[in-house]
Order: C-alpha cells, then structure tokens, then sequence
C-alpha cells in the first residue's frame, strides 16, 4: 500500500466521527488511510478518497440503490465508487452504467496503478491526455464532457470542460435518470 501514498495528496483529515461511523462496514484498508493520512488523491489526482457523508445525498438523488451503499472514491471523470454487499461498484454517470470494479477489495490499492485496470475497470481514458491540457481538476471537480455524451457528445478530450463534480452529476441524472 506504499505505492498509494506515494502521490497522496491530503485534501481533509478524516474526522475521528466518520471512520468510527463507517469502521464497520467497509474495507480496512480503507479505514487505514483515514486514520493515517485522511481524504485526499491518489494516481495522478485521479482517484479521490472520501468521506462518504458528503457524498450520501447525491447517491440518494441519483443511485437506485442507494440505501446499500457507501460512497468511498470519486475519480476525476466523475464516478462516484461505492462499497455495497462487499463489492466495490463505479457508478459511471456520463455513461450511465454500473460496474463491478473489485471483490473484497483484496488487490484494489494494486491494480489502481495498472493500465489495463485503469482503462478497462475504472473507464479512466482520456484522463491523462486531458491533464496535460487542462490540468489537474480541484478535489471538487471533475472533467464534463460538453456536450453531455447523453446529447450525442463526443469522447474526444476537445469536449471535456472542468466542471463541479456534483453540480455535474445532477445534470446528467436530470437528463437521463438515476442509475440502476
């Protein structure tokens, strides 16, 4: 778990409240880098972990089965992964599909640094040509495709914009509805 923090960059100490409310239920690694070194991003900013109670309303708003899960990461093209019934899920809302991207968590801080994970579990292209365009986005932002994929936009990095994370996401579940 060494390689993870490598590029850690603590965004928030993780109050002692949410990791005993959460301790419990989700991963211990997880809880770990609370405890040791909060909320913040990994590889490259494009993986954030945080704090699930901020994140707990627009999974209600947006997630059909919200009651069921806990939000532990963001990414940086705006997913939001949660933990439920021991399954780690990316709720990719500019595709509007649900992924299984771990089980049991057991190699997730590993594979996190793998390319072919990076693009086919965690859906992470084009983000790398869009830092070097656009720069890294702040911890509450992430890369919008304008138009909205939804509106027949196009993967390409030209139509990706800075957008706020969450503002971004209730757009689209305006447009298309909650996620299954």
């Amino acid at each position: 778990m060494s390689k993870i923090m490598d590029d850690f960059i603590v965004e928030e100490i993780a109050p002692l409240s949410v990791i005993e409310k959460y301790k419990n239920d989700i991963p211990t690694k997880v809880v770990e880098i609370w405890e040791g070194h909060g909320f913040g991003s990994i590889n490259n900013g494009y993986l954030r972990v945080v704090n699930p109670d901020y994140f707990q309303e627009i999974i209600k708003d947006t997630y059909n089965r919200h009651e069921l899960a806990t939000p532990l990461f963001t990414t940086a093209m705006g997913d939001i992964l949660v933990w439920e019934d021991d399954y780690l899920l990316s709720l990719n809302y500019r595709k509007h599909d649900v992924n299984v991207v771990a089980k049991n968590f057991k190699f997730f801080f590993t594979d996190i640094f793998d390319a072919y994970y990076l693009e086919n579990a965690l859906d992470w292209s084009p983000y790398p040509d869009a830092i070097k365009k656009y720069e890294i986005p702040a911890f509450d932002e992430c890369f919008g495709y304008v138009p909205l994929l939804a509106l027949g936009g196009a993967e390409k990095v030209e139509n990706l914009k800075r957008v706020k994370f969450k503002e971004h996401i209730y757009m689209i579940t305006e447009l298309m509805g909650k996620i299954k």
